[in-house]
């Protein structure tokens, strides 16, 4: 069982770059999360609006669902629409300054988010055989 569903994500700034052209380690972390069966989902903008919608559109829980953004506004918003906020690093200092927005996690590149997703899967699973 995977305690993550999908990630949600604007996808310029994070997969690709302002030209529209796809980020190295885009492809292969994409490919990746598809065959850990983790949806990925592209908004248009990372509003509490858009993110709910793309939860209810996708018959998801919230409560699975993880919103990768690089703002100080996709932060909030992802915790508006009761979603985990995970923080895409790309610029330390702007990255040091999210950090007190306590994001639920954090990571540097693209190339990290199935080992990411791997992590919270395991301390889910480790939580379930806990309870029993």
């Amino acid at each position: 069982m995977k305690a993550i569903d999908a990630i949600l994500f604007d996808p310029v700034g994070i997969v690709v770059d302002e030209h529209g052209k796809l980020y190295e380690d885009a492809a292969p972390a994409l490919a990746e999360l598809d065959a850990l069966g983790v949806k990925v989902i592209a908004v248009t903008s990372v509003t509490e609006a858009e993110l709910r919608k793309a939860v209810t559109e996708a018959a998801l829980s919230a409560d699975r669902v993880v919103c990768l953004t690089d703002t100080e506004q996709g932060l909030r918003a992802a915790r508006a629409a009761g979603v985990h906020p995970i923080l895409m690093m790309n610029d330390p200092d702007e990255a040091m300054r999210l950090t007190s927005l306590d994001p639920a996690g954090g990571i540097v590149s693209l190339h990290e988010l199935p080992d990411f997703v791997r992590l919270i899967a395991a301390r889910f699973i480790d939580d379930k055989l806990k309870v029993k």
